[in-house]
């Protein structure tokens, strides 16, 4: 199996692998919980694909940590875009356990340094698959201009992970019909 590092050189964006793994290191070595989510995650599960940006679960108590960590390795706040940028210019973007992870919905982004929210995988503090597709469906079903990205992915994970309609049980429930229909789908049924 080809690795999200492998991906990532093959797609010619070693610089967002790079800023991954030193975002990770940096919020690591300050004792910060953090989980890797968004399409870096998505990739780090098994979907190969490419992205833009890093997307950073922090908790909401740790913002000014981050801060001050992320600054202190040579990111730069850029307010107007409201992420961080560091010499490579990829956009890292906060997101805050407790906010919403989609704009109507019921689910709120999880605390990273709870137990089974986050995994490691190639050495990265990633968020585990069910919070993962979890926040995927919830802002693809709450906003147009996200549904075929986020929905899409989720289609792929399903199919990759080969996860079928009992996984919804690992989901909140406000998204498990959507799940189901997805994995219906998926499988052409």
């Amino acid at each position: 199996m080809t690795t999200a590092q492998a991906t990532y050189r093959m797609l010619e964006n070693q610089t967002l692998w790079s800023t991954a793994v030193e975002c990770h290191a940096v919020l690591q070595a300050a004792n910060i919980p953090h989980a890797i989510a968004g399409g870096v995650a998505v990739c780090l599960h098994g979907y190969r694909r490419n992205t833009v940006d890093l997307d950073l679960l922090i908790c909401r108590a740790d913002q000014t940590n981050v801060r001050t960590a992320l600054e202190s390795s040579g990111y730069v706040w850029d307010s107007g875009q409201a992420e961080f940028r560091g010499s490579s210019g990829i956009p890292v973007q906060l997101l805050i356990s407790g906010a919403k992870a989609g704009k109507d919905a019921e689910v709120l982004l999880p605390e990273p340094g709870s137990p089974g929210v986050t995994v490691e995988i190639e050495g990265l503090a990633v968020l585990d698959l069910a919070r993962l597709i979890e926040t995927k469906l919830a802002c693809g079903l709450s906003s147009p201009r996200r549904t075929h990205r986020d929905l899409a992915d989720v289609v792929e994970l399903i199919a990759i992970q080969q996860l079928d309609r009992s996984f919804a049980r690992y989901i909140h429930k406000s998204l498990r019909p959507a799940f189901r229909k997805l994995v219906e789908q998926s499988r052409g049924s």
